[in-house]
């Protein structure tokens, strides 16, 4: 898919069946979505992921297919409460329904040009990081997969896992298993050859261990993360909220964004849309150009060199610095 016809994806919302939903693992479900109209979905790359539309906003999750699979998409969903975006489509959908999808779009890609690969997942982090894996299987290239969960029973695609042709490149570590010892990440990281890219995604704890060993290990450029979750840190500090206004360069609208409100509640309630999914800050979804202004920036997805350029911010949960902040929308 070019550049153009994927960001075209990414724009326009479109129905899509709920075909099927089956139970993965202990609170992991799949679900198979389906063009309402039985057309050829788009193709899809290793990191790929949809948006759905559930009621107060959208949430994204990761396309777990095949490669070359273009008849559904399969996502992988962690259903752990009796709300939010996962309860509605794990319990108050039926197969059948309708949902309205966006995408595919990518804020984890894997690189051609990476040719020998680290793959660590850890619980549902393992939805972006299986197709990374069948995908550099299907390349013949060098790659070796660890997969961390609380369980066996805990863990999705393990019968997938296992019938692959890679299964012997991937190594499990269950917490409540003696046989599957608990990832090192720091002898992991210490015995990286120089030519190895770490691509993970995972929980807070292990995002934090591993940024740490980054630093020791200078892999700057050789670690690629996706995290679920807000940080466990509070991402303000001791920032004070301050009111400041919103110019949409597009319209010329300017629209005040009070203290205690964010940018993006600001922006829907003057009818200007964007697009969301974590609205914590860790997803990239709301990733918007800066045209003039200073961004006091509070999320945990731009780079320290990113920050510094103050062209992009994440309006779900950052602010401004100057009094008024123009953006491309």
């Amino acid at each position: 898919m070019d550049d153009q016809t994927r960001r075209r994806a990414m724009s326009e919302w479109r129905p899509m069946r709920l075909a099927d939903r089956y139970r993965l693992a202990e609170r992991i479900f799949a679900l198979k979505l389906v063009d309402e109209h039985g057309a050829s979905l788009s193709e899809i790359a290793p990191g790929d992921h949809v948006e759905v539309r559930v009621p107060g906003g959208t949430r994204a999750y990761s396309l777990c297919n095949a490669p070359g699979e273009r008849d559904h998409y399969l996502l992988g969903i962690h259903h752990s409460s009796l709300h939010g975006g996962a309860h509605y489509l794990c319990d108050t959908c039926d197969v059948g329904d309708t949902l309205q999808v966006r995408g595919p779009g990518n804020f984890f890609s894997l690189s051609p040009q990476h040719r020998r690969i680290v793959l660590v997942a850890g619980g549902i982090g393992i939805t972006p990081i299986i197709s990374m894996a069948q995908h550099l299987a299907s390349q013949g290239l060098d790659f070796e997969m660890h997969y961390c969960a609380r369980s066996y029973a805990a863990a999705a695609f393990v019968d997938r896992i296992d019938a692959s042709a890679y299964r012997d490149r991937v190594r499990y570590h269950f917490d409540d298993d003696p046989a599957h010892q608990k990832l090192d990440l720091d002898a992991l990281f210490g015995g990286l050859s120089a030519d190895q890219h770490v691509y993970l995604c995972g929980p807070n704890a292990m995002l934090a261990e591993a940024l740490t060993l980054r630093e020791r290990y200078a892999l700057s450029h050789r670690l690629h993360y996706e995290r679920f979750g807000a940080s466990p840190s509070d991402s303000t500090g001791a920032a004070v909220d301050t009111g400041f206004e919103v110019c949409t360069a597009r319209s010329g609208r300017r629209i005040e964004v009070p203290a205690g409100c964010s940018i993006v509640t600001a922006l829907n309630r003057a009818g200007v849309e964007v697009p969301l999914s974590c609205e914590q800050g860790v997803c990239g979804m709301c990733l918007t150009r800066v045209l003039d202004g200073i961004p006091d920036h509070r999320d945990d997805v731009l780079s320290d060199a990113e920050r510094a350029a103050n062209d992009v911010i994440l309006p779900c949960v950052s602010r401004a610095r100057s009094a008024v902040l123009t953006l491309d929308l």
